[in-house]
């Protein structure tokens, strides 16, 4: 089967999609029920001092923040749908490039808006988040996939047997995780960050302080995601071409060794399966299945080179 042409931009806007649209649904949940809370009197629906797990909201009643919170996952899920057919057509990315501009737009005039009014709106988290997002990714992704457009330049399509197709799901399947993974660290590490320094936050087994704990969780959670970013990104190559998927071959096979190893280890302290980690066990089988299918593309690789330019094979 024949993939559809995509350059570097459209794939990485592909997986920016990707996360859009799944946070766009975690959005749209957490409006509906709170919106599901207000109409069925668990809360009062114009009570302009909403409480949310010990934290007051003054201004906001549970029915405006359903409407805002709607609308901002009803937003996320267009952008993604757009940003998705985008980066599989780039002649189509014209209405994801508008809507992007119009959101950087309304940004601006909200923090002009803002200043005027004596409120500095710009350090205001989900505005900077928004306006990173928007102006610097989104808007970043979009001229660079209409330029390509307009120059001519198409992306390489490629030939693909079904281990290629599982791998390139795999692989994308991990560069989103790894995005998803570097959004949730910037979270957890702000929430954090608001804590008084010398309290005691525990996660899991560890108690720090949160003043350790937050450089350390920034830390840890954004060399995550770059591995997983870099690993997702060399099985998407080798699954386009065999003849270069040894570097993703080694890498999964340490990975599901060093899984092993962890696996055993947690049974044998635990003495059963079922008191191990679920991710322990998630990890083993992903890259197990990475390591499989990545020995069936290598041997295929010695017998012809996979990848094709235009839909067309390349022996």
């Amino acid at each position: 089967m024949t993939s559809v042409p995509q350059t570097p931009a459209q794939v990485t806007l592909g997986v920016i999609s990707a996360v859009m649209a799944i946070l766009g649904g975690i959005v749209l949940l957490a409006g509906g029920l709170v919106l599901f809370a207000a109409a069925t009197g668990q809360v009062d629906a114009f009570d302009s001092g909403l409480s949310i797990a010990g934290i007051t909201l003054s201004g906001w009643s549970p029915l405006g923040l359903a409407v805002v919170v709607l609308g901002a996952g009803v937003l996320l899920c267009v952008t993604a749908w757009l940003g998705l057919v985008a980066s599989r057509s780039s002649g189509r990315v014209g209405p994801y490039r508008f809507l992007c501009y119009l959101v950087g737009l309304v940004l601006l005039v909200a923090i002009l808006w803002s200043w005027g009014a004596g409120t500095v709106l710009i350090f205001n988290p989900i505005v900077l988040s928004a306006t990173i997002t928007y102006v610097v990714v989104c808007s970043s992704l979009a001229d660079r996939v209409q330029r390509e457009h307009d120059e001519g330049v198409r992306g390489e399509s490629f030939l693909l047997d079904g281990h290629q197709r599982a791998l390139r799901l795999l692989s994308e399947v991990l560069m989103v995780s790894a995005a998803l993974n570097a959004v949730i660290t910037v979270i957890l590490w702000y929430a954090i960050s608001q804590l008084d320094p010398s309290q005691t936050v525990t996660l899991g087994s560890a108690s720090l302080m949160a003043g350790q704990l937050a450089g350390r969780a920034l830390t840890a959670g954004l060399v995550s995601s770059a591995v997983n970013l870099i690993v997702g990104s060399l099985g998407f190559r080798g699954a386009n071409q065999p003849e270069k998927i040894r570097p993703f071959l080694w890498v999964s096979a340490i990975s599901l060794a060093y899984a092993a190893v962890q696996l055993v280890g947690a049974i044998l302290s635990s003495g059963s399966l079922g008191s191990v980690q679920t991710s322990s066990i998630t990890d083993a089988l992903l890259y197990g299945a990475c390591t499989y299918l990545s020995v069936k593309i290598r041997r295929q690789s010695r017998g012809h080179k996979g990848a094709a330019t235009g839909g067309e094979m390349s022996c």
